[in-house]
């Protein structure tokens, strides 16, 4: 795991400030101002927040960035288990401050040792973490970004291990780190160690005391003026499992703090896209994933001490920090011109894609959205597109929530913070993150994914979206549906059970450049000709032997007026035209030179890690040699004068000064040559895909089930996601090493989709109902929750398999758990009560460990 250790480059893609001690996130050093000292400077930050957007829109619309670069963050929390004299108890240990403060001393030591053995300090740490709202909570992301090679999946799992073991080494006997979504007891009695009294004067909770909020002011501040905001508590509702004995005027489980939902823990991705178009395309692809990762990560049925009838965190967060007004909640009749459909934590209501994409219709942006009609006409008079300038103006109806004293006149053309204020406090179910005036470009981040009991699981949903993500862009994927269907998927997604019970809105037509015909049947792609000629079915003479990495060769008898135009139809980032002498029986040219030139251009077309075409032209010598007239001299285009030689093909078909023959034999050169290509990610003509539409142009969208959408109708449309990820690890010629981790991501989390394996919330539904503590009532008590806790730690751990979770990956145990019987838990509806010692004999796991 050396290579885990070395820097990929000195940024980090999740934070601009990570690496700093002094801010971590938004945190900076100064005192906050109350809502009542901020209203003076409210307005000012909004101002100054959009000249700031204009700033970075126009210094970085024309990025690009050549590396894929993406990472995670994962978020858990601290909790002491006791068990003396027979009595179980359990509290949410508030030593995540003191936990933090030690791991930073030794992420300092280990920096030190990097410097020390490779003499320089540019090695991070592997690991970083950092302070989130509950100062019981740890979050932890690697400390450089993952890279775009196949070999960076294998970094992930090990990586969350690194992670975990590090938090375990600073705990005390009985304390356990878990990556559980909500501490299940909280607001229930003196529920924290050490103990303190709920009603403070911050959150002024009945349930929860002001001490387990972070110490830092900006969370003290938060919590503080979303209340004064709002003109009360916050009120989070959440529906209660009705259980044989839950008394019938237990209908709803109520919370009135922050901390129920920003105390949450979750797991999230960030992605750095090529540019702003593949920035805001990706956003809503994404976008419209959310509900669908939601309801397959589901892990959240428990609340202050209740059994919910909802399986996910999503809306109590989005309760807990909605600072809307009576006014806007819509409350007041006379004022429903201010009534805001949302709150500020909650799912897009725009897609933001732009006018060049070829999928976007204007019908899909359904919801009558609000927005800040100043801050809008002040970005199109700068400039920026209705949709871009409409997405950022809707975040503006939200006012700043924590202004720094010390931060309040800023330069805009060098900081960010006024953006960053109001658009950091938008909460949505994904986020565009434009560049923060460093060395980072345009990101996506991915934020509705429940966090998991364990790192493998944990690990493949990360690696899962990422790999979607991808070929969402390589296979051109349409996934586009109305918004207002994206929101009633989320509403779909908190049901319980919803992976297996309930239907989502989905495409049955993706629209995409790959088809159910190029699927083998492990999900692998065949070869195909992805060109098709606008005048007729010849194609121009144009015989394809890849997909995405496409090598087309065109005889000379073969070669029309409209071949060119075809191969510029190819939809590939990168694309060379290579005019040779053609080759006999033995494959020998009967040009030394383009025998000499053909594998070079061929090794590194190769080496691309993106799509690219080439378009083999061999030429005879007896009608090429000394024929003024050949077709390739005085096509335009081509205008060949000597063979070998290579040509770049540009955006919308320009042909690029050719490399001269006799560079074609130096690998430097073509090398050079080419990569130029790929650094200026030059994409060809745009084409539309076809899409299916029903006679009055309705698109081809429908209820169905998560397993359909993601292992698909098996042999019609739509095409499932896991087999299209499979299609898009074929294509890029994964290794078999990294291929055997993701096939087992893969597995489980189709698995999961299936119904074959529970959710982590339904197998939590199943370990409550069956434990002798539960009174079928609906409430939990410590002992339950202490075993509960105890036992998801063992899971995690890997001394106890739960193969109704994990299935066969439940077996990945310590190594000593390979030598000898292990507990298993099986939870059964159908069984009477917990199975906590069943001894089976444990099996290695089918892959090995990253």
């Amino acid at each position: 795991e050396r290579w885990l250790l070395l820097p990929r480059r000195g940024i980090h893609i999740l934070d601009p400030n990570r690496h700093d001690s002094s801010k971590m996130g938004f945190l900076v050093k100064g005192k906050p101002l109350s809502w009542k000292e901020s209203d003076k400077v409210r307005e000012y930050v909004k101002k100054h927040g959009v000249e700031q957007f204009i700033h970075i829109w126009k210094k970085n619309k024309d990025r690009e960035d050549l590396d894929f670069l993406w990472g995670d963050e994962v978020e858990g929390f601290l909790c002491q288990l006791t068990e003396k004299e027979g009595k179980k108890a359990i509290k949410l240990s508030l030593r995540g401050s003191e936990v933090l403060e030690k791991l930073k001393e030794a992420e300092k030591e280990e920096t030190e040792k990097a410097e020390e053995k490779a003499g320089c300090g540019t090695c991070p740490p592997s690991v970083i973490f950092h302070p989130e709202y509950g100062c019981f909570m740890i979050e932890t992301t690697p400390s450089a970004p993952y890279g775009g090679f196949v070999r960076d999946l294998r970094c992930v799992e090990a990586n969350m291990r690194l992670r975990r073991a590090k938090v375990k080494e600073h705990l005390k006997t009985g304390e356990v780190y878990s990556t559980m979504t909500t501490y299940p007891l909280m607001g229930v009695d003196k529920f924290t160690l050490p103990p303190h009294d709920p009603n403070g004067p911050v959150a002024k909770s009945q349930y929860v005391p002001d001490q387990l909020i972070n110490p830092h002011p900006r969370f003290a501040t938060l919590t503080a003026n979303i209340r004064t905001r709002r003109g009360s508590k916050v009120d989070i509702r959440v529906p209660m499992f009705k259980d044989k004995n839950t008394p019938p005027a237990d209908t709803e489980i109520h919370m009135d703090a922050m901390a129920f939902g920003m105390g949450c823990c979750c797991l999230q991705t960030t992605f750095l896209a090529r540019n702003l178009e593949e920035a805001r395309s990706l956003y809503d692809h994404l976008a419209v994933l959310g509900p669908i990762m939601l309801a397959l990560t589901a892990a959240t049925p428990l609340y202050r001490g209740r059994v919910a009838d909802t399986d996910v965190r999503w809306s109590v967060i989005s309760q807990s920090v909605d600072d809307r007004t009576p006014e806007e909640r819509g409350e007041v009749p006379e004022a429903k011109e201010k009534a805001l459909k949302k709150s500020r934590y909650d799912s897009i209501s725009l897609f933001i894609a732009d006018a060049a994409n070829a999928y976007f219709k204007d019908k899909y942006n359904d919801l009558n959205v609000k927005f800040d009609k100043e801050a809008f006409d002040r970005m199109r008079k700068e400039g920026l597109d209705e949709i871009l300038a409409k997405h950022i103006a809707h975040l503006w109806i939200r006012d700043p929530l924590v202004i720094y004293q010390s931060r309040v006149e800023l330069d805009d053309t060098k900081d960010v913070d006024h953006f960053e204020n109001i658009q950091s406090t938008n909460w949505q179910s994904v986020r565009f993150k434009p560049p923060p005036n460093s060395d980072i470009g345009w990101r996506v981040e991915f934020r509705t994914m429940e966090v998991q009991l364990t790192d493998f699981e944990n690990a493949a949903f990360t690696v899962f979206i990422a790999l979607v993500s991808r070929a969402i862009l390589a296979f051109a994927l349409n996934l586009y549906i109305p918004i207002s269907k994206v929101d009633d998927n989320m509403h779909t997604a908190h049901k319980r059970d919803a992976v297996t019970s309930h239907k989502f809105h989905w495409r049955q037509d993706l629209g995409s450049t790959i088809s159910q015909h190029m699927l083998k049947k492990n999900g692998g792609t065949t070869v195909t000709n992805p060109l098709k000629s606008t005048s007729g079915s010849n194609n121009g003479g144009l015989k394809a032997s890849g997909f995405m990495r496409s090598i087309i060769e065109v005889k000379e008898s073969e070669f029309r007026d409209d071949t060119l135009d075809n191969f510029c139809r190819v939809k590939a980032d990168n694309r060379f035209v290579l005019v040779y002498g053609e080759l006999d029986e033995k494959g020998e040219s009967w040009c030394p030179g383009c025998s000499r030139a053909l594998p070079i251009v061929e090794a590194k077309l190769k080496s691309f890690q993106s799509s690219t075409a080439l378009l083999k032209l061999p030429v005879s010598m007896k009608l090429f040699k000394d024929n003024e007239k050949h077709p390739y001299r005085i096509q335009e285009r081509l205008n060949i004068q000597s063979i070998p030689t290579l040509i770049r093909v540009g955006a919308k078909g320009i042909f690029d000064t050719p490399l001269a023959s006799k560079w074609c034999t130096d690998t430097f050169c073509v090398n050079q040559y080419m990569a130029y290509s790929a650094a200026k990610r030059l994409r060809g003509g745009s084409t539309k895909a076809l899409l299916k539409e029903d006679s009055k142009g309705n698109d081809s969208i429908s209820e169905t089930t998560i397993k359909k959408i993601m292992l698909g109708q098996g042999g019609s449309e739509p095409l499932g996601l896991i087999p299209i990820v499979h299609a898009y690890l074929d294509m890029i010629e994964c290794d078999s090493e990294t291929r055997k981790v993701v096939n087992g991501y893969l597995d489980l989390i189709a698995d999961r989709a299936s119904g074959k394996l529970m959710t982590a919330a339904t197998w939590i539904r199943r370990y409550v109902e069956l434990h002798p503590e539960y009174k079928k009532d609906s409430k939990l008590n410590e002992p339950l929750v202490h075993d509960l806790m105890n036992t998801l730690d063992r899971v995690t751990d890997g001394t106890l398999a739960a193969p109704q979770l994990l299935g066969e990956y439940s077996n990945f145990n310590k190594k000593q758990m390979e030598d000898r019987d292990g507990e298993v838990i099986k939870i059964k509806g159908a069984e009477k009560q917990l199975q906590l010692k069943i001894n089976v004999k444990c099996s290695p796991l089918h892959r090995e460990a990253s």
